[in-house]
């Protein structure tokens, strides 16, 4: 089980929050924007006693708290006074611009609550940089290609390391619905397949790419693209593999 959230492992994503509204957010808004992307579950929402709110919502109040490190080491700016503005810093602009492609991949990707805090505590670690991949490479992938050369390399690399990896007798199939796009498609379809990360996946800058790669197979699912897009339709809570399964064994009808 993961342990609960603390005011260091908010510090990125409310810097994120803090710098899009600069001077128009104050703490209780950014704890709403917070469940928002976060969408806290287990003990942080457990009510605290005899208060009406729960320990997600403390935890903000302390980390923007005048008195508290966030504060104090100049990552943003606020009057003491109560429902005061927030202001992001020099110091937490270059703070969130130093760890801006793992917040993104963290939060844009769907992760479960756990996933998401298990590796915000991680990066606040900072005891090694971590490179991240791009789950959704082949979705608009020329511009992502010129935008983010070495992002794209990474998860091109990785994605093609699990075609291999799941291709058994030359072919590969959707791992919810078993979908073979070559034997829809013809060659046309051949090798091709999406492929959905369970859990956030990084590399560390330090470490080999094929190690990571091995490692990361155990988080990898292959999926046809109408399921991939089952999985994530509902952001707030996205599917699990077994559950769409579920899904599909009750109602999937296959029609020509």
């Amino acid at each position: 089980m993961s342990e609960r959230i603390y005011e260091g492992d908010l510090r990125l994503p409310a810097l994120y929050l803090i710098s899009l509204k600069n001077g128009k957010i104050n703490t209780s808004e950014l704890s709403s924007l917070l469940r928002d992307i976060l969408k806290p579950s287990g003990d942080d929402l457990v009510i605290l006693a005899n208060r009406n709110d729960d320990y997600f919502s403390q935890i903000v109040r302390n980390l923007t708290a005048s008195k508290r490190p966030f504060v104090k080491n100049g990552f943003i700016e606020r009057e003491s006074k109560a429902g005061s503005p927030l202001y992001i810093t020099n110091k937490g602009k270059q703070y969130l611009k130093d760890h801006k492609a793992e917040l993104r991949y963290l939060l844009t990707n769907d992760f479960d609550y756990s996933d998401i805090k298990d590796n915000l505590k991680e990066i606040e670690k900072g005891e090694r940089k971590r490179l991240t991949f791009d789950e959704n490479i082949i979705i608009q992938e020329g511009v992502k290609k010129v935008a983010k050369v070495k992002v794209y390399e990474r998860s091109t690399k990785l994605r093609n390391y699990a075609i291999e990896h799941f291709t058994k007798d030359g072919h590969i199939a959707c791992n919810c619905c078993t979908f073979d796009f070559e034997n829809f498609y013809g060659e046309h379809g051949k090798g091709f397949i999406e492929i959905h990360h369970e859990k956030p996946i990084f590399q560390f800058q330090d470490e080999d790419l094929e190690k990571t790669l091995d490692k990361a197979l155990q988080n990898l699912v292959p999926v046809c693209s109408n399921c991939h897009r089952m999985i994530h339709r509902n952001w707030s809570k996205p599917l699990e593999i077994k559950q769409l399964v579920g899904f599909i064994d009750q109602n999937g009808i296959f029609k020509r």
